[in-house]
């Protein structure tokens, strides 16, 4: 029987994609900004935590002010928000497959840029022993359950500030101008700008959420920042449905269990590396499984909004993947 430690872990994990996802279908969802930058957020979120709590001198680091902990995390947030500003400004201006490739690209230079700047960031090296909350008054095993808490109260943070956007004013004319933006622009709607904001409110989020992440990870490298979390993230979303509110809560819980799930399979020792191969497979085929048979994913857009947004039979691909607009609408 599996140690309901490991089911903790998995849990834990869960909830950290799942805000992932959820900031994800902000921009993307209801902006119509595909975004492939998810990993560079995250790492400009996660690097700088760990630079700004890090006071530990063997670290040999140019800037370790050793901050608090509860003040280095909002600041981290913003930090990241002001880093989507940076991406987005530009970035937004291109269209469908430019933007997709621009996001990307910023991801891979922010990543270089942290092996780069070894000084600060002490490059391929990494910086070990995160500092993590309560973890002076919570040893050991039981630290686990304290994790999953803190992941569970920030994917419900993010939860409920999606929410509150999607059903705001805001939210409505994001997504009507993603469905028809030379209407919203003729109306005097202010696409580009709009989308900015979409943009940075959804680097916050993540920024907000990286230093969950390095409590789960309890370390920090440039390799754990690959372009495979941005394409975890998405496969989240879309099994969870993309433009829902419960969609990449609802996608990450699914797509976590069931690779965890995939890696429990026993198999002799010497065929290990078809599990590692199989295990890809598999996520592939439950990905193939939820567009053939619920193109929409496990909650639609519809049921969340009503039968007013994207209509019927639209596969999520369908929507304008892109954050331009035409003409001077920023």
């Amino acid at each position: 029987m599996t140690n309901p430690i490991f089911w903790v872990g998995v849990l834990t994990l869960a909830a950290i994609y799942a805000s992932l996802a959820m900031a994800l279908n902000v921009e993307s969802g209801w902006g119509g900004m595909w975004d492939l930058g998810i990993a560079g957020l995250l790492a400009s979120g996660s690097y700088c935590y760990v630079i700004l709590t890090a006071g530990d001198p063997d670290l040999d680091m140019r800037f370790a002010p050793g901050l608090s902990m509860w003040v280095a995390w909002p600041l981290s947030a913003l930090f990241t928000g002001l880093v989507a500003f940076a991406i987005g400004a530009p970035a937004l201006r291109l269209r469908r497959e430019y933007f997709l490739i621009t996001t990307l690209a910023f991801a891979e230079i922010i990543r270089q840029l942290v092996v780069i700047q070894s000084d600060f960031t002490r490059g391929t090296l990494g910086i070990p022993n995160i500092n993590r909350p309560f973890d002076s008054f919570v040893v050991g095993r039981d630290y686990n359950y304290v994790l999953l808490a803190i992941a569970v109260a920030a994917a419900a943070v993010v939860y409920l500030v999606t929410r509150q956007v999607g059903i705001s004013p805001f939210g409505r004319t994001l997504r009507a101008a993603r469905d028809n933006e030379a209407v919203a622009l003729a109306l005097g709607k202010r696409v580009n700008r709009m989308r900015i904001k979409t943009f940075v409110l959804a680097g916050v989020l993540i920024g907000a959420t990286a230093p969950v992440y390095l409590f789960y990870i309890r370390a920090i490298s440039p390799q754990l920042f690959a372009p495979g979390i941005t394409f975890t993230v998405w496969t989240a979303l879309v099994i969870g449905g993309l433009g829902s509110i419960r969609g990449g809560l609802a996608g990450a819980f699914v797509l976590i269990v069931f690779t965890e799930a995939v890696g429990l399979i026993e198999v002799d020792p010497s065929h290990i590396n078809i599990l590692v191969a199989i295990e890809p497979f598999m996520v592939g085929l439950l990905l193939v499984l939820v567009l053939r048979f619920r193109p929409d994913g496990l909650f639609s857009e519809r049921s969340a909004f009503g039968a007013g947004n994207r209509p019927a039979g639209d596969a999520p691909g369908e929507s304008r993947p892109a954050g331009a607009t035409q003409g001077s609408g920023g």
